[in-house]
């Protein structure tokens, strides 16, 4: 279930003994052990334990088998749990059938299948949230504060933060507190406020080119350079970049696959999946082709890195 759905039936009293919390956005995932732990747990020194990823079947089956001491329940965490299916089997009979008094909430980044085939595991979902529930959140949390901001510059906010919850709100905090009491979050303030990393501006730069806004896609790397991004960091971001585009553009992996292979996150795989198919294949390896050319020219002091990549910027343009 989404993150919204676990959290709507906590809500209405709808309950599991074992939460399996998995996905890239941290932000969710400490979320929601915040929620259980407020909602469960007393005397936390007492009724909370949080075990090593690599504990043994005896410390695990201790903790979880603990009963509370004035407490509703008694709490077991543990962070990046993969078990091994040696490990789920001696455990097996707990996650058929878990004790009533305890919770094990168990916080993963990465999917952790034999786990979820025991229907007592509730798996809640906490990989990057869609554009709209983003808007939502962020225009939320300004009208809580007391301010107001239009959906279009909350979305803005959520793009430039690469739709990273623990950032965005990080961002929207410091938004409120520039524009001051019942003010107004508008663009400009965004544009002003929130910094864009390296890699939305590559991202950014990329989308221009795929809709023909080449003034753009140039201004962009103007702003780069002007925050102290050198010629030849930008070739080898942008060289790095339309590779994994490439890559993505022609490999019939899934999003968890490309993730592993690129050792990136899975939200940034599904860009990269939805910008590539703005290109043509041929266009993509030609690009890719360029750079690398440029890369290798830089490199070895055949060329100098700022003439290089302009003309190889252009050429990706006029060829796409």
């Amino acid at each position: 279930m989404k993150y919204t759905e676990f959290k709507n039936e906590l809500e209405n009293g709808k309950t599991f003994s074992i939460y399996l919390f998995e996905g890239e956005d941290a932000f969710f995932r400490e979320r929601g052990f915040e929620l259980l732990k407020n909602k469960f747990v007393s005397e936390i020194e007492l009724n909370l334990t949080t075990l090593a990823s690599d504990c043994s079947y005896e410390e695990f089956l201790s903790s979880v088998g603990s009963y509370p001491f004035m407490s509703e329940r008694r709490m077991t965490v543990l962070k990046e749990f993969y078990p091994k299916q040696d490990f789920v089997k001696n455990i097996k009979e707990y996650l058929s059938n878990p004790f009533d008094f305890s919770l094990l909430v168990i916080l993963n980044e990465k999917p952790c299948e034999p786990l979820k085939k025991f229907d007592t595991v509730c798996t809640v979902d906490c990989g990057r949230a869609d554009s709209a529930l983003l808007v939502r959140w962020i225009k939320g949390e300004c009208l809580n504060s007391g301010f107001q901001i239009q959906a279009e510059t909350a979305k803005i906010l959520a793009d430039y933060c690469l739709s990273d919850m623990t950032r965005i709100e990080t961002e929207t905090k410091k938004l409120c507190a520039y524009v001051g009491d019942g003010g107004v979050i508008n663009i400009q303030d965004v544009d002003q406020m929130v910094a864009r990393d390296s890699e939305y501006k590559i991202y950014e730069m990329t989308d221009y080119i795929s809709k023909r806004k080449f003034d753009m896609a140039l201004t962009v790397i103007k702003e780069m350079m002007s925050k102290g991004e050198t010629p030849q960091r930008i070739l080898t971001a942008v060289y790095n970049y339309f590779r994994r585009l490439l890559h993505a553009s022609i490999s019939d992996f899934d999003l968890i696959e490309l993730s592993n292979a690129f050792g990136i996150k899975e939200y940034a795989c599904k860009k990269l999946k939805e910008q590539s198919s703005k290109f043509k294949k041929r266009s993509l390896k030609s690009a890719v082709d360029a750079l690398t050319d440029a890369d290798y020219k830089v490199k070895s002091g055949q060329a100098d890195a700022d003439e290089k990549m302009w003309l190889t910027l252009f050429k990706i343009m006029i060829e796409n």
